[in-house]
């Protein structure tokens, strides 16, 4: 009988050991970093020194009835790669546009501009006449895929890499943050902090 206590003492112990170390270790660190870092996971690749500047490439000339959009100084400024064709593209722009308001309400002040790699002049006309949604957002398009991958490589490692992808810059011009792939719900709050 006491052989017996003594060995369900034993488990009791190593069972209490094991519950109290990897787990809350592990969960606890799990926490401190994503309370630390949400912008810079976020980001696939982010700049602190050395950042490069934002730019656009050789733009189209723009639809009929708009202006050709311009970056603004001393604004910050998140530029959006897109394209008619792509599905994720089309499903995050009202996402981007809600999100530009919510950051204006959190004093995140913010230039929201939708750069198309369309070569297809007519699909980027039909596409913008058809939503009304976008009538006062700013949309440009890349004069030719050849600039567009000439001028996407001060940003990006590989030229062909899939859109959408995302370019966040401070208000001083410099790119903070880019993110290829589509945004989600979630992920306004890492966005917020990178743009503050």
């Amino acid at each position: 009988m006491n052989r017996c206590l003594l060995l369900a003492g034993l488990v009791a112990v190593a069972a209490c050991h094991g519950k109290n170390t990897e787990p809350t270790s592990s969960a606890r660190y799990q926490a401190v970093k994503a309370a630390a870092e949400p912008a810079s996971r976020w980001c696939d690749t982010s700049f602190t020194s050395d950042a490069p500047r934002l730019s656009l490439p050789p733009l189209a000339p723009p639809p009929a009835g708009r202006s050709q959009p311009s970056l603004s100084k001393g604004k910050r400024t998140w530029v959006n790669l897109w394209a008619t064709w792509c599905q994720p593209c089309l499903r995050e722009i009202p996402l981007l546009l809600k999100w530009q308001g919510e950051l204006h309400k959190d004093g995140v002040d913010v230039d929201v501009l939708l750069l198309s790699i369309d070569e297809d002049a007519s699909a980027l006309d039909k596409f913008l006449a058809a939503r009304k949604d976008l009538q006062s957002a700013k949309v440009a398009r890349a004069t030719s895929q050849r600039d567009y991958e000439q001028w996407v490589k001060s940003f990006v490692k590989d030229p062909s890499t899939p859109i959408p992808i995302h370019l966040l810059s401070s208000a001083d011009g410099n790119v903070r943050c880019v993110r290829n792939g589509s945004l989600h719900e979630g992920d306004y709050p890492a966005t917020k902090a990178v743009l503050h």
